[in-house]
């Protein structure tokens, strides 16, 4: 399906094309890339709609969606931010010892959804992600970029994982807060 030398024409690119316009025909690939049975499929699939489709950002993100392996939706969510598409914002308050920071992307298709870390006595004392429907804004926080915000949490992160406590399930798609550049390579 992905092959190197093929042109971007035939059904498989008007099929990508049509996603663009028609919900009913992206919902149908979601169904399709997650019925396929390995990763190695669902990888080519992805490869294939690289490099067929004009605008590949919609079925990349709906692929994301449906992805049940992390390392799979990581490469997913580094393609989609190799094409600067995916929106990360940062806000953090607080010293070392004592803060909080949440950590908000929003990728194509997709509701944001937000990293939220507290902390105090250099521990943390509550993770975990929230949805666009869960998140709360109280107090505007001052935007801060995202390599401070990383750079605060890394330790903390760290020490928590050490200390035998486990971090919430989905917590590796916001790992391209702390990548210093994107993957790349399939």
């Amino acid at each position: 399906m992905a092959g190197t030398d093929r042109a971007r024409s035939g059904p498989f690119a008007s099929l990508l094309d049509q996603v663009l316009r028609d919900d009913e025909a992206l919902e149908a690939l979601a169904f399709a890339y997650s019925e396929l049975d390995d990763a190695e499929g669902r990888s080519a699939l992805a490869q294939a709609v690289l490099q067929d489709a004009a605008d590949p950002i919609p079925a990349l993100s709906i692929m994301l969606a449906v992805e049940p392996t992390p390392s799979l939706r990581h490469r997913l969510a580094a393609w989609i931010g190799l094409r600067g598409r995916v929106e990360r914002v940062a806000q953090l308050e607080g010293t070392d010892a004592e803060g909080s920071a949440r950590l908000i992307q929003r990728l194509p298709g997709l509701e944001p959804e937000a990293l939220t870390v507290v902390w105090k006595d250099h521990d943390i004392e509550q993770i975990e992600i929230e949805s666009a429907n869960g998140m709360s804004f109280v107090d505007p926080i001052e935007v801060s970029s995202a390599e401070v915000a990383a750079e605060r949490l890394t330790p903390l992160l760290w020490r928590h994982i050490r200390s035998g406590r486990g971090l919430p399930e989905g917590i590796d798609r916001f790992a391209p807060f702390f990548a210093p550049t994107p993957a790349t390579d399939p």
